[in-house]
């Protein structure tokens, strides 16, 4: 029933107190418009209509949107939260030397990474987390705060946060995984260095790849997480040590813990690489130094170097104060770096191929070469060193100022006369010998390769300085002086050189009149064992000097230990030749020396040779001489013919 069909409804009592029939309400209702039942109905469906409608159509243009414009980047990030790809990592290869002895090698290494994009989306569920870690690690919260707040979270790169923990640790981390959404624990192999302070200068050390190297090596197959050479051999040969990752890819949750994995890419090793140092040389000729700096309290600086004269291979390289690169490969703290920097004897120097040194008397046996080449002495000459040569108001003393008597070119070398030399160089009033000058000292010594890097294969080699009157105009705005050149004929004043620059003249010397190139690697090998890269000796220079005179000074080394300044080596099982000096390195205090001894044996047949340089010590004689001593004691017994 309708309300018009409500005759009580419409009998009652209407507003304003009038009542108003059945019959008069429908006379006055004509002239209203009226809203009938199935209107109504029509009104409310098209309302519903358009309520329903309305969403689905913004909807679908939303969906529309995200498909067109983000497509590809939303399938990407579902397809990250079902699948996982994460690196396995590959040991470097072995480091060698001659006879096999392991010198670097690898450890298994837990450390701890963080997948941002996993970690917990609330502030406050991150910060429990780290809490709860600092204290399984048992370090500060804060050591962790600042590594976390700096990543970037949505990124699903692995990012390392702490480069070693314990296994114990890595255990605890492990079985409680889930419980940390965000962090991992992988196994990244990290360097085990034998002897480290012993070989350090040679080997280097490795460590994280910065964000600068990542991109200079971009295109490289680097990882964000990938050990890099930084210094010595690990870098110079980084392309053969370092080995190819692995990949496994695994089914993961929503919170980031793996489930399953579906794939896996095994990492491979990199290339092991064969020296030329011999181990137990190399330990040998470091004990004894230590020993000796030790013994007479002498400053805690020397360098040496031995050396294949007939190839140029390098038996041993010693740099001495050294340093612990197995703080480097385990992640060196910030307390540990700088007692490195600020040590005063600078322990990640390596003085053989960066330290400059005036030479001293060992650049005798070349200035004798270039004196008789350029016919300035003879054989025969005779030189009498009474101890001084005056110039003017100037004085040039020899080191024993009485004098050596009558020098020929061998008893100069043998007893390393500077009156000698000092003829030799500049000339002498009174006499017929004019002398080389420095342009042509400057030449003879340039033909050794002094002056400019020989090549080894190891960063950070230096040139050394080979002076003459237009380097001085150049640098100093200062004219060349008469004793500028008898300082240069001794080995002292501008000249500089590096002890590997004094051992490649004594082995050129040695073998005949050959410049080699230094080098340590011996050969490369991939972990199958198959040799894919050899070294062969490498001539610099030959011919350049005559045999006769290259044979008049191997006879003047060798009566240096005969009848001269090394006379302690005749009790040496082997015949040795060699050379002595002291240089001056402070204008204040002429009486501190380096104390040099740069030989070869045996001297019929060279098979070694070995430069000794002592900061510091003294005369030559007193203390690179017995270092030299113990060194070819050992090699007699261990190496001689063998």
């Amino acid at each position: 029933m309708s309300l018009f069909e409500d005759k009580n409804y419409l009998n009652r009592k209407m507003p304003f107190g009038k009542n108003l029939s059945f019959e008069e309400i429908l006379i006055d209702s004509k002239d209203e418009p009226q809203v009938f039942e199935d209107e109504r109905e029509t009104l409310d469906n098209r309302i519903l209509t358009l309520l329903v409608i309305l969403p689905l159509a913004i909807l679908g243009l939303r969906l529309l949107f995200l498909q067109s414009v983000h497509g590809q980047e939303y399938k990407a990030l579902a397809e990250g939260n079902k699948l996982r790809a994460t690196p396995t990592y590959a040991p470097r290869g072995l480091i060698m030397d001659n006879f096999g002895k392991t010198i670097a090698s690898n450890l298994p290494n837990f450390e701890l990474d963080i997948v941002p994009a996993d970690l917990p989306d609330d502030q406050a569920s991150v910060e429990m987390t780290v809490t709860k870690i600092s204290e399984i690690l048992n370090i500060p919260k804060t050591a962790l705060d600042d590594k976390v707040n700096a990543l970037d979270r949505k990124s699903v790169l692995t990012q390392n946060i702490l480069p070693s923990i314990t296994k114990e640790q890595a255990l605890v981390l492990l079985s409680k995984q889930s419980e940390y959404p965000g962090f991992v624990v992988n196994d990244n192999p990290i360097r085990d260095y034998k002897d480290s302070q012993i070989f350090s200068p040679v080997v280097g050390y490795s460590g994280k790849i910065t964000q600068d190297e990542l991109a200079a090596r971009a295109n490289q197959g680097y990882l964000f997480n990938d050990f890099v050479g930084k210094t010595g051999l690990e870098i110079e040969y980084e392309d053969y040590l370092r080995g190819v990752s692995g990949q496994k890819q695994t089914e993961i949750d929503a919170s980031g813990n793996s489930k399953k994995t579906l794939a896996e890419l095994q990492a491979l090793p990199g290339n092991n690489i064969r020296l030329n140092i011999d181990y137990d040389l190399q330990k040998t000729i470091y004990d004894s130094l230590v020993r000796s700096i030790a013994k007479y309290r002498l400053p805690n600086r020397a360098a040496a170097v031995a050396t294949n004269p007939k190839t140029g291979e390098v038996l041993g390289l010693v740099s001495i104060p050294s340093y612990d690169n197995n703080q480097f490969a385990r992640g060196i703290t910030q307390d540990e770096y700088s007692a490195l920097l600020n040590d005063s004897n600078h322990p990640l120097i390596n003085r053989v191929i960066s330290g400059l040194y005036p030479p001293g008397s060992t650049v005798k046996p070349m200035m004798a070469i270039a004196g008789l080449s350029e016919n300035v002495v003879t054989p025969q000459t005779k030189i009498l060193d009474d101890g001084v040569i005056r110039v003017g108001s100037f004085t040039f003393y020899g080191y024993r100022h009485e004098g050596l008597g009558v020098m020929d070119v061998y008893t100069a070398i043998a007893k390393s006369s500077d009156i000698y030399f000092y003829t030799v160089g500049g000339g002498r009033a009174g006499t017929s010998i004019s002398g080389l000058g420095p342009e042509k000292i400057a030449e003879w010594l340039r033909k050794f390769h002094l002056g400019s890097q020989l090549g080894i294969d190891l960063p950070g080699e230096k040139s050394g300085l080979v002076p003459d009157s237009a380097w001085k105009r150049q640098a100093r705005n200062e004219q060349w002086f008469l004793g500028d050149t008898y300082h240069y004929a001794i080995g002292q004043g501008d000249l500089l050189v590096t002890p590997l620059q004094v051992n490649s003249w004594t082995s050129t010397i040695a073998n005949g009149g050959t410049v080699y190139q230094p080098h340590i690697l011996k050969e490369v090998a991939d972990h199958d064992g198959h040799v894919v890269k050899k070294i062969d000796p490498k001539v610099l220079a030959k011919d350049q000097f005559n045999q006769d005179y290259i044979k008049i000074v191997q006879d003047g080394m060798r009566q240096t230990v005969t009848l001269g300044s090394a006379q302690s080596l005749k009790t040496v099982g082997m015949p040795v030749a060699g050379k002595t000096g002291s240089a001056q390195f402070d204008p204040k205090e002429p009486s501190r020396t380096h104390a040099w001894f740069t030989s070869y044996a045996p001297a019929d047949d060279p098979q070694i040779a070995l430069t000794i340089l002592m900061e510091g010590a003294g005369e030559g004689s007193s203390y690179a001489v017995p270092v030299t001593h113990e060194v070819y004691d050992w090699y007699v017994t261990n190496r001689l013919h063998k």
